[in-house]
């Protein structure tokens, strides 16, 4: 996560990233650039570092700060998708199906509502609950929760203004920003299609399905949307406030220029856009 970053003497250069945010695809890039490519990715989980051990490498010795983040309420929402929803083709009805650190969170869901604990009946809006639960019980704010579902950066990195990341690539425009960090740094990168989250491209549920117990979604055709309410849209927004005030996205993703908007503006017709209105008043 952005918590912790894996530095790369030979470009000084550390580099942060984000379950959930494309980190398969940096491992990837990384191990592409590498003289003996690790046989494994957990490889940049076990030789990353916490970022207070980094800062001297770049606030001292001048490495580039890079890191890979995706919008906040996309994010969380894949989470969701496939941790609790369906992993790797295969619906999770069970709890016996999860991941460790997903029973863990199922887990607390069940303390706190009495549900079966072997059926996985979790509803998106009781998964935003118990990340509201994580989130309030941290012992301090620096310490992390599963990386899955915690914040994107350290919330107090925000308030220092002594740093900044050199070079931020978002998952919305992965390979125009990668390929750009690749000429900037030295990386070779391929385009490649890595561990994408599936969801309906067409003929999507037309329907809000924040409430339906995560065994049944997968009997839908279920993409972001389906998840997006004014009141998920206003929780994501004070879970994540980091990071959306830090790298500039806005709540609801359906704006313009979100990932699920029409796309944003070009400079040139922003322009003109704005030249057209002057001379109307």
């Amino acid at each position: 996560m952005g918590w912790r970053g894996y530095a790369d003497h030979q470009r000084k250069a550390v580099f942060f990233w984000s379950q959930k945010a494309a980190c398969t695809t940096l491992w990837r890039v990384l191990a592409d650039n590498m003289a003996e490519p690790p046989a494994q990715k957990k490889y940049f989980h076990q030789t990353s570092q916490p970022l207070a051990d980094l800062r001297p490498l770049i606030d001292r010795d001048g490495y580039a700060a890079v890191i890979v983040v995706r919008h906040p309420t996309i994010r969380a929402i894949s989470a969701y998708f496939n941790k609790f929803c369906v992993y790797q083709g295969r619906p999770l009805s069970t709890r016996r199906q999860l991941e460790p650190f997903a029973r863990d969170l199922h887990d607390a869901y069940v303390a706190r509502t009495g549900a079966y604990p072997d059926a996985n009946t979790m509803s998106f809006e009781d998964f935003l609950t118990e990340i509201e639960a994580l989130f309030a019980d941290r012992p301090g704010p620096d310490v992390p929760v599963n990386g899955h579902w915690d914040t994107q950066i350290p919330p107090t990195l925000a308030r220092d203004r002594s740093f900044r990341y050199d070079h931020v690539v978002h998952v919305e425009r992965l390979e125009t920003e990668m390929a750009a960090l690749g000429r900037t740094l030295g990386l070779r990168y391929t385009p490649q299609v890595e561990n994408r989250t599936p969801v309906a491209e067409s003929d999507a549920h037309d329907g809000y399905l924040g409430r339906v117990a995560a065994q049944e979604v997968s009997g839908y055709a279920f993409g972001y949307a389906n998840f997006l309410s004014e009141e998920t849209i206003a929780r994501i927004a004070r879970l994540y406030d980091v990071d959306f005030a830090t790298f500039a996205y806005r709540p609801d993703p359906r704006l313009r220029g979100g990932p699920l908007g029409p796309p944003a503006l070009s400079d040139a017709l922003r322009a003109r856009v704005g030249g057209i209105f002057a001379r109307a008043r």
